[in-house]
């Protein structure tokens, strides 16, 4: 436990800045405050206790706003008590009263603390300035601040000098600390944000910026030196829109330092506004002009740098949409085992790569725009139509095809030169970056190989390899088909055979020659069995005839005759010479409608065998010998 508890404490002092940073800080900012107090002390305006410009209070929001990221609570408690202090002290000394500088300190910390708390609300994160919407938010917290603190000081003057020119007054003080904080807060988040690196520019920006500089300056001193009596002050937004639309944020906001230190020095110099308009009014109007630049020239800087940052962003998209495309049609065009078909929802190609031209013989620019149905043959869109209940088209992709989950069936292609190419297609729903639906994906491989190898599977199951006529299996399946009564047949015939003789061909000219004797065996039954019936080869010499609607056992006897004698005409061998001594014994059986399969087998079995059993019977020891085999 104590283990871990050192541990806890380790991380806490690497996460948490000493103490001493904190203490040496605030001394740092209580400094600070000081100076910006007396700055605006000394500009008083003549015979009243109200200061022209008041940088107090942009630094009191700053420092609270510091103290209020502590991670402790009483560092904030005790940088409020430090900034309310040097407020008072300060003001006694720069010549206030002791009951107005006590008064006022609390003013100006109640002042920083709404104003910070407006402008961060529960972060404690530092403010920032980067986009309108922090523009927003930075001047209603000042307003809501600067009017708070307004409330507060007019309360003060109408208790100690009376009711007379309050509305001035509250007007004034609101005016004050809203410029005030507007601009330092603005102009220090500025310099805290601003990367300041070396940039080079061409010649012609550079002109275009020194001649923007001598514009503004000239314009400021001609408003507010040469002809300040004449009613001039709008014309300084020429210049300020010039230098805001043109410019970063950061250089609009050393132009308004400049030009707010420049309209607060002539007014206080006798020259600025009207100079025939009270001290107090002439001050109002210094504060709202640079209250107005400030608006004016930060709005303006701010949606330029959004709009920088937008285009920016777009061409960055653009590019990357540009470079996916790119590599997007590289994986297509290098996919030349698939065909890849993009369509349209409506199913208007609109994607056709190197795989598809390959596979099906037509050219991307030929297939572009035409409907991705005329690719498949019209009979299995029908059938899929009625499958699914839509209309035929291409619902039928469709209908089954999402995004992320793909669609897969086997279908057939119809190629250009009109032949037909079995593919698994698989079909996929596109959306685009919001969501919505743009279109299908349909990726297609080829299964003619696959298609042919299960044909051959499937065929090798049910047939002879050798003699291509149905094998065991196969014939056991047709006979109980045949001897179902759900069949319609009335009796069902069978032909037992073995052929007498065969060992003789396999000894004297080899397996090879008793192989083609084998086919030519099931050739001649074939011939003779007809295409109503079923030839099979059981296995080795066996063979067996089905007739699946026989009428009597005559017919199957007539049959087993034609048989006979079709097997006993002579063979033509490969080297020429004729072989006769193949013949056959042969055993029939019929069996009626219900009757089991293995019952009339065995029949047909045993007449067979008794039918080689005679004929061995009836022929000569050498003969009866070879009948044997």
């Amino acid at each position: 436990m104590g283990q871990a508890r050192r541990t806890v404490d380790r991380a806490s002092e690497q996460t948490t800045p000493p103490l001493s940073h904190a203490v040496l800080w605030a001394l740092g900012a209580a400094v600070i405050y000081a100076a910006a107090i007396a700055l605006g002390r000394a500009t008083r305006v003549a015979g009243s206790e109200i200061a022209l410009i008041w940088p107090a209070a942009a630094v009191a929001v700053l420092w609270v706003s510091h103290a209020r990221a502590a991670p402790r609570r009483g560092i904030l408690v005790a940088n409020c008590l430090l900034l309310a202090v040097v407020s008072a002290i300060t003001s006694v000394a720069t010549g206030s009263v002791l009951d107005s500088a006590i008064w006022f300190a609390f003013v100006n910390l109640v002042l920083a603390v709404s104003t910070s708390i407006l402008l961060t609300g529960r972060e404690v994160q530092p403010p920032q300035l980067r986009d309108p919407a922090d523009l927003a938010r930075l001047l209603l917290a000042t307003a809501g601040g600067s009017l708070i603190a307004a409330t507060m000081a007019t309360a003060y003057f109408a208790v100690t000098l009376g009711s007379s020119g309050l509305h001035t007054t509250f007007a004034m003080f609101a005016v004050r600390n809203g410029v005030a904080i507007l601009a330092g807060v603005a102009v220090a988040i500025k310099l805290r944000e601003s990367a300041w690196r070396p940039s080079y520019t061409s010649k012609k920006r550079l002109l275009e910026g020194i001649a923007a500089v001598g514009f503004a300056a000239a314009t400021l001193a001609a408003v507010f030196w040469t002809y300040s009596h004449l009613p001039l002050a709008f014309v300084c937004l020429v210049p300020a829109m010039w230098i805001a639309l043109r410019y970063s944020t950061t250089v609009s906001t050393v132009f308004l330092l400049a030009a707010g230190v420049f309209i607060v020095w002539t007014t206080l110099a006798g020259h600025g506004f009207d100079v025939d308009t009270s001290p107090m009014v002439r001050a109002l109007l210094a504060q709202c002009m640079v209250g107005s630049l400030t608006c004016v020239v930060l709005a303006l800087a701010l949606f330029r740098d959004s709009r920088v940052a937008l285009v920016a962003e777009l061409e960055a998209a653009e590019a990357r949409a540009l470079a996916d495309a790119d590599f997007l049609a590289g994986v297509l065009d290098a996919a030349t085992e698939q065909s890849i078909i993009g369509t349209d929802p409506t199913g208007a190609i609109t994607a056709f790569n190197h795989g598809a031209e390959l596979m099906l013989g037509w050219r991307r620019d030929e297939m572009i725009g035409r409907n991705a149905t005329t690719l498949h043959l019209p009979a299995e869109l029908q059938a899929r139509s009625t499958e699914l209940g839509v209309a035929p088209g291409f619902d039928v992709f469709s209908t089954s095809a999402r995004p992320g989950r793909a669609s897969v069936r086997e279908w057939t292609y119809l190629r250009r030169d009109g032949t037909h190419l079995s593919v698994s297609l698989a079909v996929t729903a596109t959306a685009g970056p919001d969501g919505e639906h743009t279109g299908y994906i349909g990726v297609a491989t080829d299964i003619t190989a696959r298609k042919r190898a299960e044909a051959d599977l499937q065929w090798l199951a049910l047939n002879d390899p050798l003699t291509g006529l149905a094998n065991r299996a196969h014939f056991m399946n047709e006979l109980r088909a045949a001897l179902d009564p759900a069949s319609g047949n009335s009796r069902t015939g069978l032909v037992y055979l073995d052929l007498n003789g065969f060992k003789l061909v396999n000894d004297g000219w080899g397996h090879a020659e008793g192989d083609r004797l084998l086919v030519e065996v099931g050739d001649r039954l074939t011939r003779i069995a007809g295409f109503d019936r079923t030839v099979a080869r059981l296995g080795g010499d066996e063979f067996a005839v089905l007739c699946h609607d026989a009428a009597d056992e005559a017919e199957l006897d007539r049959l087993a005759r034609l048989i006979e004698a079709e097997l006993e005409r002579p063979y033509e061998l490969a080297d020429g010479q004729t072989f006769d001594g193949l013949s056959a014994s042969l055993g029939v059986a019929l069996g009626d409608s219900g009757c089991e399969s293995t019952v009339l087998i065995e029949q047909a079995d045993q007449r067979m065998y008794a039918a080689k059993r005679a004929r061995r019977a009836a022929l000569p020891p050498p003969e009866r010998q070879a009948v044997g085999r």
